[in-house]
C-alpha cells in the first residue's frame, strides 16, 4: 500500500486537472472506498479503504483491468455484471451519475458483500468527459436488515391477507383515514387516502351501522377512558354488496389533564362476512328446527290419541302405537341423511315398507323427489296401507302381493297401492284411525288428494299430490 503512495507522482503525470488535483493523502483517510478512472476506463487513483474492501491491489493503467478493481460483481439478484457492464462504464462512456446503486461484490477469498455505489463523471475544461470518480463502501449489515424487514413485512402481509384483516390511522385534524392494501381490499376502496365527510360516510358505510359506529369513535375519544375502539359494521363494496368488518384499534392522544385531546386513532379491520353469513344460516337452522321439533310433536300428539282414542286392548294400542312413531323415526332418519331438503320417493317407500316382508312388494317409477313434509305424510300413510295389509289384506296369505307404482302426470305425482292374491275384500264397517288419516290427515299434509277402493280383488289407494320445490 505505501508503494502505491511512492509513486504517485507517476500517477499523476499527464492526468487531467480534475483528477491530479485530487490529493491522496486526503484520499486515504477516508473511511470509504475510492477510485477515479481515466476517460479509456483504466483504474488511475485508488484509496487505501478501497484496497481493503476489494481484498486486493489493482493494477493501475492496466488495460486488462478497466472500469472495476473488485474480483466479480453480481446483481442483487445474482446476476453476474461484466466490467464493461457496470455503472462506472456507463459514467465514463455517457457521463451518468448513479447515487446509492447497490451490488454483490465477491473478494479473491470468496467472501461477499454488499457495495452501495455514487458514482459522478469528471469533465475537464472543455465540458468533455476525463473520467469518472467512485465512492463506495459496505452495506452488508444493513441489506441484511432489510431484507429481514421486507421478509418480516411479507410474512406479515400474507398473515393480514389469510386472516382477512388490514390496518389503517384516521387522524383527527384532516378527518382522513389512510388504508393500507389489504385494508383497501377490505373496504371497497381504490386508493388508501379516504375522506371522512358526511357524503364520504353515507356512501361507504350502512346507514344502520351508522349511529354505532359514531358512538363508539365518540367513546373511545374521551381524554378520561382508556382509548379503545372495536366495532362492526358493514361496508359497501365497489359491486354494491355489503360486507360485513369487524374494525378495533387505540386512539393516540396529546397534552396531559384538561389539555389531554385525541390527534388520530390507528387499528386494524378483519372481513365478518362468512361469520356473519354462518350466524344468520344458524339462526334460521335454529327457527326450523324448532318449527320441525313443534310440527313432529304434534304429529306423535295426533297418532297418540288417534291411536288411544276408545281401544279396547290397551296392549294392542301401546304396540300400533309404537310401529307408528317408529315409522316416522325411519321418515325423519332418511330425511336427516338428506340435510331436510328432500328425499326420493322410492327411498320414502321403501323405507315405509321395510319392517314387512320384502318379496311380497313390487316397487317402482321414475325418479322424483319429495318436500320433507310430503316424505312423512307418506311414510304414516304407506305404514297404515301396510299393516292393515298384514292384518286383513293382500299380506295375510304367501301368495298376497303389494303392488306399489308412481308416476308424473303433469306438476302432479300419483302414487298407486295395488293389493292382490289377498282374501276378498269388502269395505270397513267403522272409520279406524288408518281410514281417517287417509281421507282426512293427507289432504292437508299432501296438499293434494287421496282416494281409497275396496275392491274385491285388493284395496286400491291412489294418492295425488302437487309436486314442490
Amino acid at each position: 500500500m505505501s508503494q502505491s503512495v511512492a509513486f504517485q507522482p507517476l500517477i499523476l503525470a499527464g492526468l487531467p486537472d480534475p483528477i491530479r488535483q485530487l490529493d491522496q493523502t486526503v484520499l486515504d483517510a477516508l473511511p470509504i472506498g475510492v477510485y477515479v478512472c481515466d476517460a479509456d476506463g483504466l483504474i488511475v487513483r485508488v484509496n487505501l479503504k478501497a484496497i481493503e474492501l476489494w481484498g486486493r491491489t489493482p493494477r493501475l493503467h492496466d488495460a486488462a483491468q478497466r472500469f472495476c478493481g473488485c474480483f466479480r460483481v453480481e446483481s442483487l439478484e445474482g446476476a453476474y455484471i461484466p466490467p464493461a457492464a457496470t455503472p462506472m462504464a456507463a459514467a465514463v462512456r455517457e457521463g451518468v451519475s448513479f447515487e446509492g446503486v447497490e451490488a454483490w461484490v465477491e473478494n479473491p477469498d470468496g467472501r461477499r458483500w454488499v457495495a452501495s455505489v455514487t458514482i459522478h463523471p469528471l469533465t475537464g475544461d472543455g465540458g468533455e468527459i476525463v473520467g469518472a470518480i467512485n465512492c463506495f463502501h459496505d452495506v452488508t449489515a444493513d441489506y441484511e436488515r432489510r431484507r429481514a424487514m421486507e421478509r418480516q413485512q411479507r410474512s406479515f402481509d400474507l398473515a393480514m391477507v389469510a386472516s382477512k384483516m388490514g390496518t389503517w390511522r384516521y387522524t383527527m385534524d384532516d378527518n382522513v383515514c389512510v388504508y393500507d392494501d389489504n385494508a383497501q381490499r377490505l373496504y371497497g376502496l381504490t386508493e388508501a387516502h379516504f375522506l371522512h365527510d358526511a357524503e364520504g360516510v353515507k356512501a361507504k358505510f350502512h346507514p344502520d351501522d351508522m349511529e354505532l359506529m359514531w358512538s363508539r369513535v365518540t367513546q373511545a375519544c374521551d381524554p378520561a377512558g382508556d382509548g379503545v375502539y372495536e366495532v362492526e359494521y358493514r361496508v359497501r363494496q365497489l359491486d354494491g354488496r355489503w360486507r360485513w368488518l369487524s374494525a378495533w384499534g387505540l386512539v393516540e392522544f396529546e397534552g396531559l389533564g384538561d389539555q389531554r385531546r385525541p390527534v388520530a386513532i390507528s387499528g386494524a379491520s378483519r372481513d365478518l362476512t362468512e361469520r356473519k353469513d354462518a350466524e344468520d344460516i344458524q339462526r334460521l337452522m335454529v327457527n326450523e328446527l324448532n318449527h320441525r321439533v313443534k310440527n313432529s310433536l304434534a304429529t306423535v300428539q295426533s297418532i297418540a290419541m288417534q291411536t288411544l282414542r276408545g281401544a279396547a286392548d290397551p296392549e294392542a294400542a301401546r304396540q300400533a302405537l309404537d310401529q307408528r312413531i317408529c315409522s316416522l323415526a325411519r321418515a325423519h332418519d332418511l330425511l336427516t341423511a338428506r340435510n331436510w331438503s328432500g328425499a326420493a320417493l322410492h327411498d320414502v317407500v321403501a323405507r315405509a315398507v321395510q319392517p314387512f316382508l320384502a318379496s311380497s312388494f313390487a316397487i317402482g317409477g321414475p325418479p322424483i323427489e319429495v318436500s320433507p313434509r310430503q316424505a312423512l305424510a307418506l311414510s304414516i300413510a304407506l305404514h297404515e296401507l301396510a299393516t292393515n295389509a298384514a292384518k286383513y289384506g293382500a299380506l295375510t296369505t304367501p301368495q298376497g302381493l303389494v303392488d306399489i307404482a308412481w308416476r308424473l302426470d303433469g306438476q302432479e305425482m300419483v302414487l298407486t297401492w295395488r293389493e292382490s292374491g289377498g282374501p276378498a275384500v269388502s269395505p270397513p264397517t267403522r272409520r279406524g284411525f288408518g281410514s281417517r288419516l287417509l281421507e282426512r290427515g293427507l289432504l292437508a299434509e299432501l296438499g293434494g288428494r287421496a282416494r281409497v277402493d275396496y275392491d274385491p280383488g285388493g284395496v286400491v289407494c291412489e294418492f295425488r299430490a302437487p309436486l314442490e320445490t
